[in-house]
């Protein structure tokens, strides 16, 4: 087991319900703000200057998802239990990310003639780029602990700020004609730092809770532990993520790409909002366990997740061609494919939550590692017949098989019954009818 083992409990567990309903709404921003801001770039910038945009910012991006170490997720969870540790570990956390930043920006600076064709401009951008993503490392790790102090209002108003400021500032800047590539890059890259200073309370606010019992005095051992078990599964989900960006070209042809794309889009809006739910189960779960909230988190994300998805997927064949342009619409049956995928993956994410929190995040990262595997075989085979469907089914197959080994190793770590995660009562209908009551009231008893 990576980290110690909780053996009481003197806090009172954290308003859940409160935590849920706020990260999964200023969630839905993180896609809305890219609605607003994806026209204002394509006419500000044009195709050529918005690929230019691209490029520059893939590196930095890479950066973010390989120099983390893991260790925001491991201050949530030590964070969580022991909150007198925050500021030594912040230390330890940051100096490890910005070590990492840095090299991998070294990384990058040897690697611009391959990455840029030669170009020196697209070089002086990716750097700049590269280098503001040291900065945003470290705000990665003050939301990591600010997760563990649950701080859900801080972590709301972070999300917020990014998104308006973001929108503001670049329909400003169209509408003033001062749109360049150079601003638009600088735009990505500062404004998370910016938003980020929110974090700032961690360092002076005191934590109002008691530490939990803990078996383990020490703290940086345990943090790189499991920030490193961590870290693993997170390269292995980055893969897949990138898989159809790397292999669909050479495998099946550009146009099977493009339609890739738009399907994974319109399938990322209900899948935000799950991963918007898993964080926050993460962090609620690792200050105080209960494995029936984690299981009980499960069935109902799957009836809401069911209903978006059907609501979805019922309507696209009207919206899709208008929205994308009608060559889209061969589209239509893989999207559905991957949103009938965004199903199959909430009990595994859940589950997923509960390993995490309950100490084990190296069986959360050999199920990624067994999902890439299972994708990258089934889209190698398949995607150079069937193509764009190829890839829908591996995204399907890696899913499955993702959700299968957590659900199961879940079950056992927590000691339910896998049947806990899958299977909605009616209990838990109830319940989402009662809170649906509850939202649609409440501003009425305002007025």
């Amino acid at each position: 087991m990576v980290g110690g083992t909780v053996t009481a409990s003197t806090t009172a567990a954290p308003s859940y319900r409160r935590a849920a309903l706020m990260m999964t709404a200023t969630s839905m921003l993180v896609p809305l703000g890219g609605l607003v801001t994806a026209p204002v770039l394509a006419h500000g910038l044009g195709a050529e200057g918005r690929g230019e945009m691209a490029a520059a910012l893939a590196p930095a991006t890479l950066i973010l998802g390989i120099a983390t170490l893991g260790l925001p997720e491991a201050l949530t969870y030590f964070v969580a239990k022991r909150p007198s540790i925050t500021r030594r570990a912040l230390g330890w956390t940051a100096l490890a990310t910005a070590g990492a930043g840095l090299l991998s920006v070294v990384a990058v600076w040897f690697a611009l003639p391959f990455l840029t064709a030669g170009d020196p401009e697209l070089g002086r951008l990716v750097m700049i780029a590269s280098l503001w993503n040291v900065p945003a490392l470290v705000v990665g790790v003050l939301r990591g602990a600010a997760t563990g102090r649950q701080m859900w209002a801080v972590i709301a108003w972070e999300r917020i700020a990014l998104t308006v400021l973001r929108v503001v500032i670049l329909a400003a800047l169209l509408l003033a004609g001062r749109l360049t590539v150079e601003l638009a890059v600088l735009v990505s890259v500062v404004l998370p730092v910016v938003s980020g200073l929110v974090y700032m309370t961690l360092l002076t606010r005191p934590p109002k809770d008691a530490d939990q019992p803990f078996d383990d005095p020490r703290i940086v051992a345990p943090l790189f532990r499991y920030g490193v078990a961590t870290w693993h599964g997170s390269i292995a989900s980055m893969a897949i993520a990138r898989l159809a960006d790397l292999l669909m070209l050479p495998l099946s042809d550009a146009q099977s790409l493009g339609l890739f794309v738009v399907a994974v889009t319109i399938a990322d809006v209900p899948r935000v909002v799950t991963f918007a739910i898993q964080g926050t189960l993460f962090g609620v779960s690792s200050h105080t366990r209960d494995p029936a909230r984690v299981t009980s988190t499960s069935r109902l994300t799957i009836i809401v997740g069911t209903l978006g998805c059907v609501a979805i997927g019922a309507t696209l064949p009207w919206w899709i061609g208008p929205v994308f342009g009608d060559e889209f619409t061969a589209a239509t049956v893989p999207t559905l494919m991957l949103l009938a995928g965004v199903i199959i993956m909430v009990p595994g994410l859940m589950a997923s939550s509960g390993l995490s929190a309950w100490g084990r995040p190296g069986l959360r990262s050999a199920a990624q590692f067994l999902a890439l595997g299972m994708n990258l075989t089934v889209f190698l085979t398949l995607v150079p017949i069937l193509g764009i469907y190829g890839a829908a089914w591996a995204g399907s197959a890696g899913t499955t098989a993702f959700s299968v080994f957590t659900v199961a190793a879940a079950a056992r770590v927590m000691k339910v019954r896998w049947t806990d995660f899958l299977i909605p009562r009616r209990a838990d209908f109830v319940l989402l009818w009662k809170e649906l009551l509850a939202l649609v009231r409440r501003p009425a008893r305002r007025r």
